[in-house]
């Protein structure tokens, strides 16, 4: 019969090819498509004869495309396909994505979403199909039915979005996710929703899978929400650098039954993520004035969350960036400035020192950093 279909699809035209499509069980054609992509043998040709015997102009043929759409994810999540093979066919499915119906294209996206929530995808690998779905949708200018009301392919989007964010991602297919939304057109409302809930997953990762996902942050940083980022890879870490010290302050008080993170191994993983920023503000220029901004105004509110000892770092080595040099060096130096003053205020009142018990200490911070950097 896969010969019948490949011979057919030869032809100019296309009634006999639709004729004995339309004849076929929707089994016997997943038989199919399975045999020939187990033997990674014609697979591509066997889905473009397919796609062209199943015009999006008859519902029938949307049906069948929908049905092979479906079979064909299974197939490349399974991992029993060749790299090739499982290759091929997401790129025939990416080139005929966007001649499928909004209904159809609603269909897979949330299809997409709830493989995610349930933890049934095995490879990922289908995960690459998913922006080009995501994005022929939000083009769909019908009226698409969602629940018991009616949305536009975007706001469609926006929904399907809002509830993969809010919805439980397997650690192994965060980064997956995370790099997917760089080809999807964004919000700045979507974008906040994909970089909080990347963000929020950090804690529920291995300690050395945080760097690549910080590095496809990063690269998502070029769609904005810079700041957002900045501040939570800060804000992790300078909790992580808390928790090591008052771990070795007092080792007697550490809960035994959690496993304490290798010092060694911090800061390896600090070194990479701090590596992978510099080199992005190298790249864009206006990640390296989001970081100073926002340590600048949480300089003013906060010192001790602005000047930590990984967001020194961080400076200092964005210090060796030629157009940032200036501006780091006059922020640490205000900085220096600024909690002497405070500290020697702080001594010359006991009332202040009453009120203020824990003041910042520039310089402690400072001296930590030098401590780091021999280690």
């Amino acid at each position: 019969m896969d010969q019948k279909i490949l011979d057919l699809a030869a032809d100019a035209e296309s009634e006999r090819l639709m004729s004995c499509l339309q004849n076929l069980p929707e089994k016997e054609l997943s038989d199919l498509l399975t045999k020939k992509a187990l033997k990674g043998k014609e697979t591509g040709a066997l889905l473009r004869a397919i796609f062209k015997g199943s015009p999006c102009s008859h519902p029938s043929g949307v049906t069948r495309r929908l049905q092979v759409y479906k079979h064909c994810i299974q197939l490349v999540e399974s991992g029993d396909l060749h790299l090739e093979v499982a290759s091929e066919i997401i790129r025939l499915l990416m080139l005929e994505a966007h001649k499928l119906p909004g209904s159809a294209l609603g269909d897979l996206a949330a299809l997409f979403v709830e493989a995610v929530k349930g933890g049934s995808l095995l490879s990922g690998k289908s995960l690459e199909l998913f922006p080009t779905v995501l994005t022929a949708l939000a083009t769909c200018k019908e009226a698409l039915v969602y629940g018991t009301g009616e949305l536009s392919g975007e706001e469609l989007k926006k929904q399907l979005i809002n509830t993969l964010c809010s919805s439980r991602w397997n650690p192994p297919y965060v980064i997956h996710l995370t790099s997917m939304f760089r080809d999807v057109p964004l919000s700045d409302e979507e974008l906040q929703f994909v970089v909080a809930k990347a963000l929020r997953m950090f804690p529920k990762l291995d300690l050395q899978e945080i760097p690549p996902l910080v590095y496809q942050l990063l690269l998502l940083s070029s769609k904005g929400g810079k700041k957002n980022i900045l501040e939570g890879v800060i804000s992790y870490f300078n909790q992580m650098d808390k928790k090591q010290k008052e771990e070795q302050k007092d080792s007697e008080s550490m809960d035994l039954g959690e496993a304490t993170v290798p010092l060694d191994q911090l800061r390896h993983v600090e070194g990479t993520i701090i590596l992978h920023m510099v080199m992005a503000m190298n790249l864009d220029q206006d990640l390296g004035k989001e970081l100073l901004k926002y340590l600048k105004a949480e300089q003013q509110g906060n010192p001790g969350k602005a000047l930590c000892p990984f967001s020194i770092t961080i400076l200092l080595s964005v210090a060796r960036i030629h157009r940032f040099k200036d501006q780091v060096f006059e922020f640490l130096k205000t900085s220096m400035m600024r909690s002497f003053k405070d500290k020697q205020f702080l001594h010359s009142s006991r009332f202040l020192q009453d009120l203020v018990p824990q003041q910042f200490d520039a310089s402690a911070v400072f001296l930590e950093v030098v401590a780091n950097s021999q280690s």
